[in-house]
């Protein structure tokens, strides 16, 4: 790792704050699409460069080359729209990358790629996205829009217009003046995530020139995410040692524009670092699964208490609290959490509290299964922990019996990726599931302590007290949200 780069364990700690606050944002480059099928600048502009009659390999200012290209055309850029409709004008499909930042809650994307890469794996993500690419674009909301997407220079349907030579870097300030002013606003405003992008582009680099200029010292803290410098194949080590080199100055001077750099190892790596990023937003967001018609070895009062405790707990750790309100549970855990946001002088909102009830009725007549199980689903989705207890029901006959609702959340959070919690000591289907995690810990827990594997046993106990529940259950909270 570059000694100017920051650790991925800062990255995915400070980047998961700025999503949870709402003020991420993201900035994607050419890379970004390379996976899906698109080439990147040096490839589309390659068959240009040798109808110049120079050599592909040894040109890197490729804005130039466009414009050697218009010129010989006679300032016409027919030629490179051309290009650019053969080489990107095929939809493809979106990324494990694209999908995955989708998903998370970035409400403002921005773009110097012509594709349709973003727009389309937002609305996948069932997200309404509103593109903009002209002027006049700037002046219109789509409604119930989710997401901005700002295609700084053009879109592969508007190819004619794309910003791709000298002379349209030229124009911009003057023609498209109004998509810089909005992209400083928002690096002053917003977290930027840069992801497979180069630095090159001169409208970007003047961009984030004078939003230092004018901050100097106070700018927001962005991130960058770099393939870091390996070894080529029979490369001497003194010419590795001098990219190794560049790449830290380059990284260095990032800096000075507060742009932190994290590294990765191979390109496939990207998707995957966007994952943990995915995981760890996801883990401060917790379900509560029970539903109780008795207690058992608890007295009603007790069990009131520790579920009353939990929700507050959990909600003065930061988390949000999913519930579906089940019966003898939800209410508890619903006023511990509200009590919690109402000492902090927090606004109740999902951001912190979560309520699905279940619809017991509908029309008078039961709710199909069908329907909980989609609507379980819709719950699921929003969780990265889920944590069970207690867990039985009366039937018509007047008996208890464990909770196949229960058992079914539980089922549809492993084939989510939800890390189940089940509070054995609680008794009922929450002993049942404990146990099955317990035969299993190495495969819910891969990277757990001894103290980890301590405090599951010991929520598995019905002699621990309801205070030593509560604070094993946030050890391994803890845990799996820095894990």
């Amino acid at each position: 790792m570059s000694t100017e780069a920051i650790s991925e364990e800062q990255f995915l700690r400070e980047f998961t704050k700025e999503l949870h606050s709402r003020n991420a944002a993201a900035f994607i480059g050419a890379g970004f699409s390379m996976s899906a099928g698109y080439v990147n600048w040096q490839e589309l502009l390659e068959g240009v460069i040798t109808d110049l009659g120079l050599d592909p390999k040894k040109e890197h200012d490729l804005v130039s080359v466009a414009q050697y290209s218009v010129n010989k055309a006679g300032g016409n850029k027919h030629g490179l729209t051309r290009t650019i409709l053969h080489k990107i004008g095929i939809a493809r499909e979106p990324t494990k990358g694209h999908r995955i930042l989708a998903n998370l809650p970035i409400h403002t994307f921005w773009t110097t790629n012509y594709d349709k890469l973003i727009e389309t794996s937002l609305e996948e993500a069932k997200k309404v996205p509103d593109v903009k690419h002209t002027l006049d674009q700037l002046s219109t909301t789509r409604p119930d829009r989710d997401v901005i997407v700002y295609k700084m220079h053009g879109d592969v349907g508007d190819a004619t217009n794309a910003v791709i030579c000298k002379d349209d870097y030229e124009r911009y300030p003057f023609k498209m003046g109004q998509f810089a002013s909005l992209l400083k606003g928002d690096l002053i405003e917003k977290t930027f995530l840069f992801v497979g992008f180069s630095f090159t582009d001169p409208n970007i680099d003047f961009i984030l020139s004078r939003v230092r200029a004018v901050l100097e010292d106070n700018q927001r803290e962005h991130y960058c995410i770099q393939k870091k410098i390996t070894k080529w194949p029979n490369e001497k080590k003194k010419d590795f040692k001098y990219r190794q080199l560049k790449q830290d100055y380059f990284i260095r001077d990032l800096k000075r524009k507060n742009i932190q750099t994290v590294e990765v190892a191979t390109y496939d790596d990207i998707p995957l670092l966007l994952e943990k990023v995915a995981t760890r937003f996801k883990r401060s967001s917790i379900l509560i699964s029970g539903a109780a018609a008795e207690f058992g070895a608890w007295k009603s009062n007790e069990a009131d208490s520790f579920l009353y405790d939990l929700g507050q707990a959990l909600s003065s750790a930061g988390n949000r609290i999913i519930t579906g309100s089940g019966v003898g549970i939800g209410g508890a855990i619903i006023n511990g959490a509200l009590n919690q946001l109402d000492n902090a002088g927090v606004a109740v909102s999902e951001e912190h509290l979560m309520m699905r009830p279940f619809p017991h009725t509908a029309s008078g007549k039961p709710a199909a299964k069908s329907r909980w199980t989609k609507y379980r689903k819709s719950m699921i989705e929003h969780a990265g922990i889920a944590i069970f207890v207690f867990g039985n029901k009366k039937v018509a006959s007047g008996k208890t019996v464990d909770s196949n609702g229960m058992r079914e959340e539980f089922d549809l959070c492993v084939a989510s990726g939800v890390v189940p919690i089940p509070v054995g000591a609680t008794g009922y289907m929450a002993e049942r599931l404990w146990k099955e995690v317990d035969e299993r810990f190495d495969h819910f827990f891969p990277n757990a302590t001894a103290s980890i594997r301590k405090s599951f046993a010991a929520i598995g106990k019905p002699s621990t007290t309801a205070a030593k529940l509560e604070e094993n259950i946030q050890k391994i909270i803890n845990h799996l949200q820095k894990d």
